[in-house]
């Protein structure tokens, strides 16, 4: 067997096998005459077919199956010996495979890249920093209350953030369309949950007022035989319907899980709710800014398979999460592509990752370790069960451990890299919309 092999450099690699045929004659006779002691032909007693007989029948499959697992065993051996981390199955191309000569193939593959880390005092990153006002403060507790509010019927004019219940139809140049007319129909002025200006044409008007919407479909609306066209709604205004807040005291305090009949005590404890809340999102936005600043300054490339992989991990997660059964996935409903560009960051990041951890000879820190174990058990009723679940359940103190060595290269790069640092809002940081 001989081999030649491109730089490691490339993760692309191709290089041609030659089986010697001597090998090749060896392991079909070895097998020919074990087909020989254990064919049942017609016309012979078992295993005493001539052995002309059994390779006439046999002899094309089992030099085939040769063929492959020698060529398959040859890559096999060249990988140890040149210690290459293989990321794909190779495809084997055979070039020659007559009988009687040296077979000879074309092995492709990918390898994990091999990349070096620029020095880490040359990357900045974005150190947010926010903190919750009074104002933030307040604003949550109303939304509680808006969250356990009731509707009640309203003699006033609608308002943002009333309901209105309303009766419509829709035309296309006088002509009603398919889903465009309702009765009884709910809309929150301010929702958002229709066409532009619809709900903002439904303020200022009492039950019993009727109106004309005059608006237009969005250029990308979901019905295409829709979008960009004028459309006009004949609106009746059934019921105006305001939101009563509940009162502050012992009864809401309860409803939102906290135990108190003292609004200086609950306050207290949704400031520290949030606070923790914004710790997690503030760690978040810096770790993916470290990120980001590693991925601009290391470009690299990566193998096809690895993002493939990562692209089908997606997929299954964000079916899971809708409550569907990854099995019944389709391509169309969610496309590769969709995926594709977060996969190959992630897939990159872990490539960095990795090397920053070997390179520093990090290893998972037990305190570490059991901090976030601890951190994750103390919602439950029972935290130390959950504590020893982690413990004695190999597979999660691995996901563990491996949640705390990301954190450990975090801090690392933190140690050596600029950070920047950049005030936010309360509300721009937890609205997802900043940074």
């Amino acid at each position: 067997m001989k081999f030649s092999f491109k730089s490691k450099a490339d993760i692309n690699q191709s290089l041609p096998i030659v089986v010697l045929n001597k090998d090749i004659e060896e392991q079909v006779l070895i097998k020919l005459k074990k087909a020989q002691k254990e064919s049942k032909l017609k016309g012979f007693r078992k295993g005493k077919a001539p052995m002309d007989v059994v390779e006439g029948i046999y002899g094309p499959e089992i030099r085939q199956d040769v063929l492959w697992d020698l060529a398959s065993k040859s890559f096999a051996k060249l990988a140890e010996e040149k210690d290459l981390k293989i990321v794909s199955r190779p495809n084997l191309i055979p070039e020659q495979i007559e009988v009687g000569k040296d077979a000879k193939f074309k092995a492709t593959f990918e390898i994990y890249p091999e990349v070096k880390i620029s020095k880490m005092s040359k990357i900045s990153y974005t150190n947010f920093l926010c903190e919750i006002t009074e104002e933030d403060l307040d604003k949550t507790i109303t939304n509680l209350q808006k969250r356990m509010s009731q509707w009640v019927p309203s003699k006033d004019k609608s308002k943002s953030g009333d309901q209105v219940r309303i009766d419509f139809v829709g035309k296309i140049e006088g002509e009603e369309f398919e889903g465009g007319t309702a009765e009884d129909f709910t809309v929150e002025i301010g929702s958002k949950s229709m066409i532009e200006g619809f709900e903002d044409g439904l303020i200022g008007f009492e039950a019993g007022e009727k109106t004309v919407l005059e608006l237009k479909f969005p250029d990308d609306y979901g019905k295409k035989d829709l979008a960009s066209k004028p459309v006009s709604f004949e609106t009746k205004i059934n019921e105006v319907l305001c939101s009563k807040l509940p009162e502050l005291n012992e009864e809401f305090f309860k409803g939102t899980g906290i135990e108190t009949d003292n609004i200086e005590v609950f306050k207290k404890e949704v400031r520290s709710n949030l606070e923790e809340d914004l710790k997690n999102i503030i760690n978040g936005k810096v770790k993916q800014s470290l990120f980001d600043a590693l991925l601009q300054a290391n470009d690299f490339e990566i193998p096809f398979s690895m993002v493939d992989s990562e692209v089908s991990n997606m997929k299954y997660d964000t079916a899971r999460r809708m409550g569907m059964d990854p099995k019944d996935l389709k391509e169309d409903l969610f496309p590769d592509e969709t995926f594709k560009e977060e996969a190959t960051k992630r897939v990159k990041v872990g490539i960095l990752l990795n090397k920053i951890i070997e390179d520093k000879g990090l290893k998972p820190d037990g305190d570490k370790v059991k901090e976030i174990i601890e951190e994750r058990a103390k919602n439950y009723k029972d935290p130390q069960q959950v504590i020893n679940y982690f413990y004695s359940d190999d597979e999660q103190l691995r996901n563990i451990e491996s949640i705390s060595l990301e954190e450990q290269v975090v801090e690392a790069i933190k140690v050596e890299a600029k950070s920047i640092d950049e005030n936010i809002s309360y509300e721009d940081c937890v609205s997802g919309t900043y940074g």
